[in-house]
């Protein structure tokens, strides 16, 4: 389902991802934990191709791109537009267009990319509202949603382009207290109907009762990784009990 093997990253001299290598089965939720700048969000983002690796190779569903072999950027450009649809990206701070409504930053994607009739994309961002909780929300602008709603609206909006599998970067890091449950419960729901996820987060609690597996970075690798149950109660590595040690401390 989704496959990535020696995916490496630098920026200038600072080598941020190390050769990361990893599979996840369709259905299944892999949570990302580790501290800040250990190359978390890189690696979505290389999922999604919204940062090009140095090398490696990426597969989500029927796709694949190897950017260490020789063909022509046509071709790379190509396999990253198809990436990109495979793969749908939740952003900490939401990302919605301010110009658009809920209903029509739902159905730009669709309409625009996957040349969607505009009437038949309105009936699923419909349905899609009605799944995040937001059914009354259509005609509201971002500018008039609390931050919950707005993470809502952009869960519905990546969901709408209909991807093998959905990243999340710190979906609830930008919002108060109160409005983090709202998010979380609609990620809940996604996972009881089987979504393949793969999120970052530092909410630890949560990071426990939803994953099937929990992934370590530290240093721009896979420090550890395992069921929730062993990396929570009996990490294997000394690097993986001093951060959880801290940030449950911190929680």
């Amino acid at each position: 389902m989704v496959t990535v093997e020696n995916l490496t990253k630098s920026y200038g001299s600072q080598r941020v991802l190390r050769g990361i290598t990893m599979r996840q089965e369709r259905g299944e939720i892999f949570v990302l934990i580790g501290s800040i700048g250990c190359g978390k969000t890189t690696f979505l983002r290389s999922l999604n191709q919204l940062e090009l690796p140095d090398s490696g190779r990426i597969t989500i569903g029927d796709v694949t791109m190897d950017v260490s072999d020789e063909k022509s950027w046509e071709i790379h450009r190509e396999q990253q537009r198809q990436l990109r649809r495979r793969a749908g990206m939740v952003f900490q701070s939401f990302n919605l267009f301010p110009h658009l409504d809920a209903l029509h930053n739902i159905t730009e994607a669709p309409v625009t990319v996957r040349k969607l009739p505009c009437a038949l994309a309105e009936v699923k961002a419909h349905e899609l509202l009605k799944k995040v909780g937001l059914a009354e929300k259509g005609a509201f602008y971002p500018s008039q949603l609390s931050g919950g709603q707005q993470q809502r609206v952009a869960i519905a909006r990546a969901l709408a382009m209909e991807p093998d599998v959905l990243l999340f970067d710190e979906p609830t890091s930008a919002l108060d207290p109160e409005l983090r449950g709202e998010v979380l419960n609609v990620i809940r729901s996604l996972a009881e109907e089987g979504t393949t996820m793969l999120i970052v987060t530092h909410e630890m609690g949560f990071a426990r009762e939803i994953a099937d597996r929990i992934i370590f970075f530290d240093g721009g690798v896979i420090a550890e990784e395992g069921p929730p149950e062993q990396i929570f109660s009996q990490p294997n590595k000394e690097r993986t009990r001093e951060f959880l040690k801290k940030v449950l401390i911190a929680s």
